[in-house]
């Protein structure tokens, strides 16, 4: 009240905070940054180790297991992940979503700086990377240039510093283009002639380019430094560089090699449209806008293309495209959410005024929020705007109540002063219990931690500031304006006649209800076990994907497999992609072993971005000669891609058995209906040759093993002796023999090794190694997945249960639960824990409002039968069950019980006038009015995101859904159900309180 009385004693300053509310409002919300989805910060650290040349088993066992052993125990650690593969380990460390990333940095420097010492002598230093899942390229371009230009060279010395220099910019990543270079082709008979060796010639050439300072020399009246240099610019100087040979003769660097200009092999291939580009790939900065970054790296870009004359730079992928697309969409149902609830109150007021006073609560609030958004750091993103969206109907339920009250006592021949104040104050109360049990709902949401948490925290602190914002415009701004607009309330309205139709109708159906109480609460409760049983047929996810017009190709060929061979393999697909009426641009990487085609959509496309991806797995199941994952893919996070398949994880102590296992488990997968291809993460075995040098044999000639495995490694990978300066550009001078020289593993053994052949002092020995070897807490983990269309997904997923339930595997081997299996189940646990302690804070809040826990649990009945209509309209949509829907029923819990407490209130009220049956039906006519008035205001405004109209409804729709499904059950219950419910808990104790008051009269 006292709120009230000093906005009507002060309304000069009441309207000028509302002016500083709008100038501050509107600057803020210039200020918030736009974005897809809250940044999320992933506790999770990896440790990458170099060790070359080592087959993946030899990693697992030298390097992983050991680094492994190490980390495990270190505090907070969750769980710990190893990928060992060809040359390089991988250790993966999961923590608690409580512990200081920073803190546990270091403690894991500390732990692998005591490990390295355990580790193979020429095994490289281990290094952190911390991962953020907000480190995905927000902008890339396809960049080529006229014939004749270095492309590459023009990229990595003019556009990437560029971008580098951009302040909002995190990271630049070059792939494609071809690299030039100075190729040194040494002659091995002619070096054999004159007694060289491949390591003397590099030492020739490398000592051949120098600049040493000499010191200071005087020179009249001044001191100048000297050195000495012999610049070496171009391949004649190079080709004229003395050498020195056995017996002591000089000759030149041409008489035993040819030097020219060369184009290196590519390791990796970058095509834009079927056109040999270079990709440039910009990261923002964690705490950059997308859209900011996006702007200024293509403000530099353009004018890159105008200083270089020649070359083109195409966009392939822009992140901000999407972000504006989905934003300005859950703006506009933003907005148009704000137009219909206005309507709503028109309809029920009947007058502009009125209606104007209660809908100003949502401008106001609005802004007040978007202020402290601002302070919290908070970007507009899906999540926050969603939320915006579900407060909008709400926020007009507290005004609407002050409003109505406002009129009855203006009814009483009181003036618009007094009816403010006495009307607001008669519902002060009330108002203020349904803000906190709405707001409590919201608080155990605010502070989850975990994946859920990260994603909804924002949503949660978002509608508690609009709640309370629209609480304090209610009982301050809504009495105010009704003291000086003065608007009238017309009774003689078409929706108030309708409004009398019902109650007659409602009167005579609810006294026969209450006449068969048993009969009503146990069809009641029929109807919530067999909505409950719903949730079974439904399917369920993560979070939903979005169709973002993205698919993604992804190949795996034997290991080893050469880029140009990946690359003539890839075209096919890319055939495939290009002749596709509904592709815009698509960009096809290749490299060793592997290659990615991301494909994007038009926005008139006639197809799905999903159905285009079962057509090309259809049209695919026949490549035999590579593994394909094609899917659709989401700007969400990484984790959002969505595949068609399912998968089986089975994880042991012992490698073989798990293989035996892996193996038994993609056999009976392949007999499946609908799968057409079956693969396991361990990927093919490669072939391995391994050269055993013996030391003794090695030493006889004077030379250690690790010298001579060095010399041979020069020989088949060339080795660089120098870099030359050219024209204000740097090259490497590479010596390396004719091609197919010693690359061929038949003719390996012919090779000569400081002149020794090898076949002198080592032997080859073939080896079958697996791909991957991946293990989880010290247990070998592998994953058996299968493709499908994504019809058959679900059929697929059960039928690979079935059988990996029934196949008689060894007795080391388990079946576990994959990694996105478990973050869904823990994503569920959380919010079904935040569920049970919004509910128990709402019953608190409502107990001290009745002073009674009986009104409190019977009101909270509102709660399960409301699921009736959120599972069956979840159900009836053809939508999965997931976070975002369990979010939705979260929300019902402090939405619902609203309308359930004006109801009991009345009937509190009421029932000391009259008969309770005739409390509990008046109370029903008398409420009546304001519960449609809240309820429908909640529910149109959420109605166009209900219909997932708009790129950016499609995630939050399940949310919307169950809201609308929640609040139309609970309505009916409320008006239904609920006198039945009083009676049942009331009814005897009425009686002994009516026989108690009339023996008192007697």
């Amino acid at each position: 009240m006292g709120l009230t009385k000093l906005s009507l004693r002060r309304p000069v300053s009441t309207l000028l905070i509302v002016l500083a509310l709008a100038v501050f409002g509107f600057s803020a919300l210039t200020t918030l940054r736009l974005e897809l989805m809250p940044d999320m910060d992933m506790p999770i650290l990896m440790v990458m180790t170099v060790y070359p040349g080592a087959d993946p088993k030899s990693v697992d066992e030298l390097v992983s297991t050991e680094i492994e052993g190490d980390v495990s125990s270190l505090s907070g650690v969750d769980s710990v992940m190893t990928y060992s593969q060809e040359n390089v380990s991988m250790v993966i460390l999961q923590y608690d979503y409580s512990v200081d990333t920073d803190e546990a940095y270091l403690d894991l420097r500390a732990a692998l700086d005591a490990t390295a010492a355990s580790l193979p002598d020429d095994c490289q230093d281990p290094v952190v990377i911390e991962m953020n899942v907000n480190s995905m390229p927000s902008i890339s371009y396809s960049v080529s240039a006229e014939e004749g230009t270095d492309t590459l060279t023009l990229v990595n010395d003019e556009i990437v510093p560029e971008l580098e220099a951009i302040s909002t910019v995190a990271s630049v990543d070059v792939t494609g283009g071809e690299e030039n270079y100075i190729r040194v082709m040494l002659d091995e008979e002619a070096l054999n002639q004159y007694g060289l060796s491949m390591s003397q010639v590099a030492q020739y050439v490398g000592a051949a380019d120098f600049m040493i300072p000499l010191g200071t020399l005087e020179q009249g009246s001044q001191s100048i430094s000297a050195s000495s240099t012999a610049d070496i610019e171009t391949v004649q100087d190079l080709q004229e560089i003395p050498l020195y040979t056995s017996t002591g003769s000089l000759i030149r660097l041409a008489d035993v090699a040819d030097v020219s200009w060369a184009v290196q092999d590519a390791d990796s291939v970058s095509r834009f449209n079927g056109q040999d580009t270079v990709s440039v790939s910009v990261t923002k900065n964690q705490s950059a806008s997308t859209i900011g970054m996006v702007n200024d790296v293509k403000e530099v870009m353009d004018r890159m293309v105008q200083e270089h004359e020649g070359m083109t730079a195409e966009i392939s992928y822009d992140a901000s495209d999407m972000i504006m697309e989905s934003v300005s969409s859950v703006g506009s149902t933003l907005a148009l959410g704000v137009v219909l609830t206005m309507a709503v109150l028109l309809i029920f007021f009947g007058d502009i005024k009125a209606s104007l006073i209660v809908g100003s609560s949502m401008p106001i609030s609005l802004l007040a929020t978007v202020i402290l958004m601002a302070v919290c750091g908070f970007s507009l993103n899906m999540i926050t705007l969603g939320a915006l969206v579900i407060a909008i109907g709400m926020m007009v339920d507290s005004s609407s109540v002050v409003l109505e009250s406002c009129f009855r006592y203006k009814d009483k021949d009181l003036d618009h002063n007094e009816a403010a104040l006495h009307g607001t104050g008669e519902v002060v109360g009330s108002i203020v219990a349904s803000t906190i049990t709405t707001v409590v709902v919201y608080l155990p949401l605010c502070l989850q931690q975990g994946l859920s948490g990260q994603i909804f925290g924002q949503l949660g602190y978002t509608i508690i500031i609009a709640m309370l914002a629209s609480l304090v415009s209610a009982i301050t701004l809504v009495p105010l304006f009704f003291k000086y607009f003065r608007p009238k309330e017309k009774k003689e309205l078409k929706i108030n006649v309708l409004l009398d139709k019902v109650k007659t109708g409602y009167e005579k159906t609810e006294r026969k209800l209450l006449n068969r109480k048993k009969t009503a609460v146990l069809v009641s409760v029929a109807l919530l076990v067999f909505s409950l049983g719903l949730v079974s047929l439904m399917d369920t996810e993560l979070i939903p994907a979005m169709d973002e017009g993205t698919v993604s190709i992804s190949a795996s060929m034997r290991p080893g497999t050469k880029v140009s061979l990946v690359e003539e393999r890839m075209a096919r697909l890319e055939d495939m992609v290009a002749s596709h009426e509904d592709v815009e641009s698509y960009t096809m990487t290749a490299s060793d072993g592997s290659g990615s085609i991301s494909v994007n959509l038009k926005d008139d496309r006639n197809m799905s971005s999903q159905e285009i991806a079962d057509q090309w797995t259809e049209e695919t199941k026949d490549f035999t000669d590579m593994q394909l994952e094609i899917s659709t893919s989401s700007t969400i996070s990484s984790m959002m891609t969505s595949g068609s398949g399912g998968s089986v994880t089975l994880t042991s102590t012992d490698l073989e058995d798990l293989q035996e296992a892996v193996a038994v488990m993609e056999e009976v997968s392949w007999n499946i209906p609908g799968v057409l291809n079956v693969s396991s993460s361990a990927g093919e075995s490669s072939t391995q040759v391994r050269v055993l040098i013996d030391p003794l044999n090695a030493m006889s000639y004077g030379m250690t093993p690790a010298q001579a495995a060095g010399s041979l490694y020069s020989m088949i990978s060339g080795t660089e002796a120098m870099t030359v300066t050219s024209n204000g550009q740097e090259y490497s001078v590479v010596l390396e023999y004719p091609e197919g020289t010693y690359t061929n593993a038949d003719s390996l053994m012919d090779a000569n090794v400081s002149g020794i052949p090898l076949s002198e002092i080592a032997s080859l020995e073939y080896t079958n190694s697996q791909q991957t070897v991946t293990r989880e807490d010290g247990a070998y983990v592998m994953t058996v997945s299968a493709t499908c269309l994504s019809e058959d997904t679900d059929a697929v997923q059960a039928e690979m249960d079935r059988l990996a339930e029934e196949e008689d595997f060894p007795d080391s081997v388990e079946i576990s639960v994959n990694t996105m299996d478990e973050m869904m189940n823990e994503s569920f646990r959380s919010l079904g824990l935040a569920l049970a302690a919004a509910i128990f804070l709402v019953f608190l809040v409502m107990a001290m409002q009745f002073e009674s826990p009986r009104y409190s649990l019977m009101v909270m009945l509102s709660i399960p039968f409301s699921l009736i209509g959120s599972f069956g309209l979840l159900f009836l949509s053809g939508s999965s069950f997931s976070m975002i829907s369990l979010m939705g029923v979260l929300m019902l819990a402090g939405i619902v019980v609203n309308n359930g407490i004006l109801y009991v209130d009345g009937v509190n009220l009421l029932r000391t006038e009259m008969a309770l049956e005739d409390a509990l039906i008046e109370s029903a006519k008398t409420r009546l009015r304001p519960i449609l008035i809240t309820t429908l205001t909640t529910i149109i405004s959420m109605v166009p995101g209900a219909l997932g109209i708009g790129e950016g409804n499609q995630m939050m729709q399940g949310m919307y859904i169950i809201i609308i499904g929640g609040l139309v059950a609970s309505t009916l219950l409320i008006l239904i159900l609920m006198p039945v419910f009083y009676l049942i808990f009331y009814g005897r104790k009425y009686k002994k309180e009516q026989k108690m008051n009339e023996a008192n009269m007697v």
